[in-house]
């Protein structure tokens, strides 16, 4: 299955970079009212979120989120104006570049080349069809090798 071509933004600010990530987790952010609640939609851990979102904290001059501290009153975090203003920048970003790739994409999309589609894992987790799977050596010549 080939992927169609597209476009990624990244900005940099104070030497730190933002890209569809950071701006996805302070999404989730959004929705989902805590740290740990946007960490376990995004199926990333709570520590890595914690430290995106410091890094891209640091860059600003003002909160991108407040958090209240957990305990018996269950804390929680709230995307600040500022944080939903750069949600809102970065997706109109995208858009713009969007828009001016698209003649781009289909010229590419039409000279890429197919990729094949990923194998299925069987249920033993061994590639389904390849219990003994084929490689290259360094002189180009398959060679099989067992799976141990």
């Amino acid at each position: 299955m080939t992927r169609p071509p597209g476009i990624r933004a990244k900005w940099l600010v104070n030497n730190d970079t933002i890209g569809v990530g950071k701006i996805e987790l302070l999404q989730k952010i959004d929705e989902c009212g805590s740290i740990s609640g946007a960490a376990r939609a995004m199926d990333m851990g709570y520590r890595r979120a914690w430290t995106l979102l410091t890094s891209l904290q640091q860059s600003f001059a003002a909160p991108l989120v407040e958090t209240v501290r957990g305990g018996n009153e269950h804390g929680g975090a709230v995307v600040t104006p500022l944080g939903r203003e750069l949600i809102a920048r970065f997706a109109a970003h995208e858009a713009e570049i969007m828009s001016g790739f698209a003649e781009t994409a289909g010229w590419l999309a039409s000279v890429q080349a197919d990729m094949p589609a990923p194998l299925a894992e069987s249920d033993s987790g061994a590639i389904a069809g390849n219990a003994a799977r084929k490689t290259r050596n360094n002189y180009g010549t398959q060679s099989k090798s067992e799976d141990k």
